[in-house]
């Protein structure tokens, strides 16, 4: 199992990404997959249990005026690729990413409760297609 590499500054949507902005809950890396709260925040995603591997996107941006680009804080808003290209991973042609067993990471190979975040497209380019494979 191989992580995925993310380069958070080159991390963006691309042409078509759907893009929504959601209130952070925890600390979020850009780049990262993240699940959506009963409260309708989001924080990481986590695929060692069920509620917290339900990903919903991908973090790519923080709020204009925050204290860090690639990094948000709690409290702070997030821009979320739902569906759609985005930029600034390294990927493989047709290889799925789920979410990993760590909190923000996406990997080739599925964590303890499956979700697939996206498929590579090209060396730099994961296509977000979402999509929960373990109910249990």
């Amino acid at each position: 199992m191989a992580d995925l590499t993310v380069t958070a500054a080159d991390v963006r949507p691309l042409d078509g990404a759907v893009v929504r902005r959601f209130l952070a809950a925890a600390a979020i890396d850009v780049g990262a997959p993240v699940y959506l709260s009963a409260a309708g925040t989001v924080s990481e995603a986590d695929g060692s249990a069920y509620a917290s591997s339900c990903a919903i996107g991908v973090c790519v941006a923080v709020q204009p005026g925050g204290a860090s680009t690639t990094a948000a804080a709690a409290g702070e808003y997030v821009d979320v690729v739902l569906s759609g290209p985005i930029g600034g991973c390294s990927c493989t042609y047709g290889t799925l990413y789920y979410v990993d067993d760590d909190a923000g990471v996406m990997a080739d190979a599925a964590g303890t409760k499956d979700c697939i975040v996206g498929i590579g497209l090209d060396a730099n380019t994961l296509l977000v297609r979402v999509q929960q494979i373990d109910f249990s």
